[in-house]
């Protein structure tokens, strides 16, 4: 059975046409050595490939939230 407990920290980052800087920012979260935490990321409406961006990461990593 898989650990269900929530996450110690929530991590909360909002990103309006990020493309450019996106992976990073995602990157650098998830490289913490802490480990038990969530990755939200609220996304203004943007128009460029940020929301692709967040939905590769979400798949990727399963405490990215978009």
């Amino acid at each position: 059975m898989p650990d269900t407990h929530p996450p110690q920290v929530t991590v909360l980052m909002t990103v309006y046409n990020g493309e450019a800087y996106l992976a990073e920012a995602v990157g650098s979260v998830l490289a913490q050595d802490f480990r038990d935490f969530e990755l939200l990321v609220v996304d203004d409406a943007s128009t460029d490939g940020s929301p692709k961006v967040l939905h590769r990461f979400a798949r990727q990593d399963a405490r990215v939230r978009v």
